[in-house]
């Protein structure tokens, strides 16, 4: 480039004189596109994809799953009787593993070169529950390999037993290091709303969470008694009005989708609330939680101004009523009183929708399915439905769609971009295997 400058100009001399490195120093960089970032910016896209696995098109599908939504047009006809594909389960994929994981891990790596326990400790309990909610809902995945792709381009696939143990551990680790902190102010109040919660609590709950997804009961019973103690502890994603921040089932329903998440079928759900199936604990306040769940007229969710999922209506990624129910589980599956925690949340609901929700003096099974039915009903949207159906072998005998069908889904396919990019793939595995844990 020089002589060719000399030839033509005679000023070329003095150009040749300056390295053309002078000249092109940062031609190339794009100020606007960071290779590096603070963790504590960075744990916020890591909550947000926790938002968007707990709240959207995963939730979306547990829920036709379990027969609390109908699917009334397009494809959701098709998912409605459970006729899915591989490529249905990409983005499900991309929000734990490339929005979760990877950038959980790389908070992870920040705070240690920091020396910010707090933040490390957060950032693991939020790659914990990627882990956990990745092997629930697909079985084995890759998980001591996952995140390193320079290292482990075809990352090996962990047995889902081993993943549920490590994810334990992890948890342990978080909970150390979060000590006493406040979720709403340390690194939770731009996702979450305001609560009273810190970081442990939330994390023993998710252990209790994943305790009973593995069964095992006993430390279920105890983690949750550590959990999150009330209601205003809640880990809530919050919403508004504005483009970016819109709850994500109105989202879909009222923006994106109209149309095709509905009432169109009877859904079980709607059938409990509205007494057209009798619900196992006689529950009057139903007759007001229904107009907040759903706008039957409409046949929709209910996405209107105080709706459960309105615009600007919260979502819970982990609550009170779910860590006392799974004590209550727990507990009368162990011999243990479950009757109190499980009245808790019948006295709680009262006060939050108005009506009577009766104490059960129920015992044994009995009590047990009652509070798999109240789990079901109160935690409306959320994965954790659709665990629950799968690890007790359907035990409230959720209606199963579609004419050749005879088994509700038993997991979420692996995708295609898993089938197509990592040599480490197992396999295709049937909608209706059960995972190892289930069998």
């Amino acid at each position: 480039m020089k002589n060719k400058l000399t030839t033509i100009f005679a000023i070329g001399l003095l150009i040749a004189s300056t390295s053309c490195e002078d000249y092109s120093k940062d031609l190339n960089t794009d100020p606007n596109n960071f290779t590096d970032a603070p963790g504590s910016l960075v744990v916020g896209q890591a909550e947000l994809a926790l938002v968007k696995l707990s709240e959207s098109q995963a939730s979306r599908y547990a829920g036709l799953f379990t027969d609390q939504f109908s699917g009334c047009d397009r494809q959701y006809l098709s998912y409605e009787i459970y006729n899915v594909t591989t490529g249905d389960f990409d983005d499900d994929w991309g929000d734990i593993y490339v929005a979760g994981v990877a950038q959980s891990q790389y908070v992870q790596e920040k705070a240690k070169a920091d020396g910010n326990a707090v933040l490390e400790g957060v950032a693991q309990i939020l790659e914990a529950t990627f882990f956990a909610e990745a092997t629930a809902l697909f079985g084995d995945v890759p998980f001591t390999e996952a995140g390193d792709p320079l290292l482990f381009p075809n990352p090996q696939y962990d047995s889902q037993a081993d993943i549920l143990d490590g994810v334990q551990i992890i948890l342990s680790e978080a909970i150390a290091k979060v000590g006493s902190a406040s979720v709403s102010a340390n690194f939770g109040g731009s996702v979450f709303a305001d609560n009273d919660a810190t970081w442990s609590q939330i994390a023993h709950s998710l252990k209790a969470r994943y305790f009973l997804l593995a069964k095992d009961y006993s430390s279920a019973y105890t983690e949750a008694r550590l959990g999150i103690s009330s209601a205003s502890g809640d880990l809530l994603a919050k919403h508004g009005p504005n483009t970016g921040e819109k709850n994500l089932y109105f989202q879909f329903t009222q923006e994106q989708r109209g149309g095709y998440l509905g009432l169109c079928n009877d859904p079980y759900l709607l059938r409990l609330l509205d007494g057209s199936t009798p619900r196992l604990l006689t529950t009057p306040g139903d007759a007001n939680r229904l107009p907040v769940y759903f706008d039957v007229a409409n046949l929709e969710i209910n996405t209107n101004s105080g709706g459960y999922f309105a615009i600007d209506a919260t979502f819970p990624i982990i609550s009170y009523v779910e860590t006392k129910l799974i004590e209550a589980e727990a507990a009368a599956r162990t011999s243990q009183d479950a009757s109190t925690p499980f009245n808790q949340v019948r006295s709680y609901l009262a006060n939050e929708y108005g009506g009577a929700f009766p104490a059960s003096t129920s015992t044994g099974s009995q009590l047990i399915n009652e509070i798999l039915e109240e789990k079901y009903i109160s935690l409306i949207g959320s994965l954790q439905v659709f665990h629950d159906a799968r690890r007790t072998n359907n035990a409230l005998n959720l209606p199963i769609k579609g004419a050749t069908n005879t088994a509700l889904p038993q997991r979420f396919l692996y995708p295609q971009s898993e089938i197509n990019a990592n040599s480490s793939f197992p396999g295709v595995i049937d909608l209706f295997v059960k995972t190892a844990v289930n069998n």
